[in-house]
């Protein structure tokens, strides 16, 4: 009987060790769970950060161009327009045409924005930028290539090629972005980036000698690559298209979708307001980050 009792003692012991070893071990995954499920939440919300802010510096290209052309008088055909003082991109900066014949393709233009020029939004410029035109810049079927020499932006610098290609038909403005070979500085790193898209424009096709009314979104496909090699892809769907409007310095609407590590971000720009924030937002994780100007 004694005998009996001891082998159930022993029997309960064994239980009990078994039992909080199980637990300790359940807790001990859970706790690696949840830890190394925050980090990829948060990598994926750092991926989604820096995607936001390189795609910023070469829509700025693409509305660069576009200024410049209009300056230049080489948007529509017409006589060569004198500099204008009142440009968005500042007084100060300047530019050279190799070939300044009326109607005589193509045309390159080195736009100079020597040791710096600050916009009308604070946004400081320094360095030059090559535009090859094949036509002029309203015109379906002209090829506006822009390559950025020695180029920053608020310090950050820029390199890489963004083709334009203008694929306007009787149903409005459009035209076809594709980046290739391109690179951003970021705070701490300098990544790789390159992309195929459209812009569209929506508002100002009444005054095209005026770039303050126009209006754009974007739509396409973009890659950031790390110098680790991983790469985050950020996809914009016609549904909810990237929207511009020249009057003001950032994406004021639209979503878009960031994936990196095998995890989705969210990206959303607002409801048209002009300002320099956006929210990122992984599962239930919210981060607000402001853009560079």
């Amino acid at each position: 009987m004694r005998s009996y009792f001891c082998f159930n003692r022993i029997l309960a012991g064994v239980m009990c060790l078994l039992l909080t070893a199980t637990l300790f071990y359940a807790c001990s995954k859970s706790n690696t769970d949840v830890t190394k499920s925050n980090t990829n939440d948060n990598l994926t919300l750092s991926a989604a950060s820096d995607q936001a802010i390189a795609l910023g510096y070469f829509d700025d290209l693409f509305v660069v161009a576009q200024e410049v052309c209009r300056d230049a008088g080489y948007s529509q055909t017409g006589r060569k327009a004198a500099h204008d003082i009142n440009s968005k991109l500042g007084s100060c900066y300047k530019y050279t045409v190799d070939d300044v014949q009326q109607d005589n393709w193509p045309k390159t233009i080195l736009v100079s924005f020597d040791a710096g020029c600050a916009d009308e939004s604070g946004r400081i410029r320094v360095g030059t930028i090559q535009i090859t035109m094949s036509g002029y810049f309203y015109y379906t079927g002209s090829v506006i290539t822009i390559k950025p020499l020695t180029y920053t932006v608020n310090g950050k610098a820029i390199t890489g090629t963004q083709t334009i290609t203008n694929a306007s038909n009787n149903s409005g403005y459009k035209y076809l972005s594709v980046i290739s070979g391109g690179s951003v500085t970021l705070d701490t790193t300098t990544v790789g980036f390159g992309g195929r898209g459209t812009y569209t424009q929506t508002a100002g096709t009444a005054t095209l000698g005026d770039v303050y009314d126009d209006i754009f979104t974007y739509a396409g496909t973009d890659s950031l690559v790390y110098a680790t090699g991983k790469t985050a892809y950020i996809t914009v769907a016609d549904s909810s298209a990237l929207e511009r409007k020249l009057s003001c310095a950032f994406i004021g609407k639209g979503k878009a979708t960031v994936t990196f590590n095998a995890m989705s971000a969210i990206l959303d720009y607002g409801n048209g307001v002009c300002d320099d924030s956006l929210t990122v937002s992984v599962g239930d994780k919210v981060k607000t980050i402001k853009l560079p100007k």
